[in-house]
Order: structure tokens, then sequence, then C-alpha cells
């Protein structure tokens, strides 16, 4: 059925209501942030073919949409409401959004999904009504002050950003500095269309030098190279293609082959400047 007169005048409404509400705003953003390091840690060799949009104009879940490799469309409507319940709102209760929403996917022949996610426990939205259970979900996400907040009460937030850092384990304020960094990417962009490239590139390009993010699948090193690494007290990571190393106050990288593993693995190696001089 197509959107009624009556109904382009409500997503009018509800689209102006959802770009000047300043709170909901924040509660989105961290949200989004949240949805983009998941999407990166699950995608991280694909990230030019993931794609997110917020506060999309005449759609009925209108708060985020995600759009996946496999054509999947994921529609989010995140409320920061106390007591929440399908039936919040007056004349268009959240029932009716996800109903509607729903016929106009399914006439679309869209792959879709829809999700709401709210941040009060008390809320009664758990129970996901018969006429959109097929294809709808719930998700609890909690509305905090700050992003340090968020790292320090949502284990699955500072999960999600401890995945997509490059060192195994990583301080509190350095998994803020890199939540801040991509929420302070997705802020700066128009968020009509940008891919997780898109954002990746531009964390990078502002906080260079100190956001320690994976950019693309990361080369494993063999246990006896690694061994040998360790035997002289060097420090070292891997992203990408490239190992960076210290000892003490220096510092170096080298783009790791198979030709410098097999090298590594049979040199006659008997003090950390023999090492040095390999990896140099």
């Amino acid at each position: 059925m197509p959107i009624s007169t009556e109904e382009r005048n409500y997503l009018k409404n509800k689209h102006r209501g959802g770009l000047n509400n300043s709170k909901g705003a924040v509660y989105e953003n961290f949200y989004a942030t949240y949805q983009i390091a998941l999407l990166m840690n699950q995608y991280l060799s694909q990230l030019n073919e993931i794609y997110l949009t917020s506060q999309m104009e005449e759609v009925f879940v209108d708060d985020l949409l995600i759009r996946n490799l496999d054509t999947l469309l994921i529609y989010h409507q995140i409320k920061d409401v106390k007591g929440l319940t399908w039936a919040y709102g007056e004349s268009h209760s959240l029932l009716f959004d996800f109903t509607r929403q729903k016929e106009i996917s399914t006439e679309e022949n869209e792959r879709f999904c829809l999700k709401l996610v709210f941040s009060d426990l008390k809320s009664s939205v758990c129970k996901i009504p018969t006429e959109i259970e097929e294809c709808t979900i719930v998700e609890y996400f909690p509305a905090c002050t700050s992003i340090n907040e968020l790292i320090l009460s949502h284990s699955s937030f500072k999960n999600a950003i401890q995945n997509i850092a490059i060192q195994e384990e990583v301080e509190d304020d350095e998994l803020s500095g890199i939540a801040s960094a991509i929420l302070g990417a997705w802020c700066s962009v128009r968020q009509k269309n940008i891919s997780l490239q898109q954002i990746l590139d531009i964390t990078y390009s502002k906080g260079k030098g100190f956001i320690n993010i994976k950019t693309y699948p990361t080369i494993k090193i063999s246990e006896v190279c690694k061994d040998i690494l360790t035997r002289f007290e060097l420090s070292f990571y891997t992203n990408g293609f490239t190992l960076y190393w210290s000892y003490h106050r220096l510092k170096g990288e080298t783009i790791w082959t198979k030709e410098l593993e097999f090298k590594l693995e049979n040199a006659d190696i008997s003090n950390i400047w023999d090492l040095m001089e390999i990896l140099s």
C-alpha cells in the first residue's frame, strides 16, 4: 500500500523531530559508533561494501539503515525513552511504524530486518508483537553521558572497540580514544550512504599517529619467529602486512613476507643486533 498524504506529513514531522532532538542524537551517534566497530571487525577486508545512513526521509523505521554485503537492509529505530512501549506515541505508535515498514519493504521485495534499540530496562518492548515478530529484533543499549562511561559500564561496547584495536590488550583510555575518533568521523559527515571505508579513512586522517585500528587482515607470524623475536626482548605487533618493533628507544617497521619469515627462521642469530639487521 503506497504512503498516503497523511503519512507523508507524519513522516516529515517525525524526520524534523529526529533532527532536532539533541539528546536522542547523542544516543543514536553512540549506538552508531558501536555498530561501526562491530561491522569493521566483521567485514575488515570488505569495508567498501557496507554502507550506513541516518535519519532517512519517508521511512517509518528511520534512525539508522545498515546496508549489508548480501543486500540485507537493517532498519533501526533508536529510542532513549523511559518506559518505552510498542504503543509509544499519540497518533502513530512504534507498532504502527514497524508494521508499515514491514509492508513497504515486503512490497519492494527487500531482504530486510527491523530493529528496535532501547535504553530503559524497565521498558516493555522485549515481547515483540505477533504482527512483526518474524522480521523484528530488539536490543538494549544503555544511555550514557560519554564514551568513557560506555567503555566502563557496557562490556559489549568495550569488546567491540577492543576487537578492532591492533594490540590484544588495550587500556580503557586508549579504547575511549579509538571510540571517540570513530564517533568524530561519523559526526563529521552527512551520514547518507557512507561506507565503513570512508569512516575509517576519516578516523585515520584525524587521529594519525595515536589511533591504532586494524586496517585489513593482519599477517600471521609463525610460532618459531615469535620465539626468535621475543628471545631478545624485542616488543612487536602487526597491522596489515607490517611488523612494528621496538627495543628500548629504538623503533622500526618492516613489511612481513614469507621470504623474510624463512630468512629469520634459518638465520644464525646470536644477539639483538643480528635480529635488527634482518628486520631492517
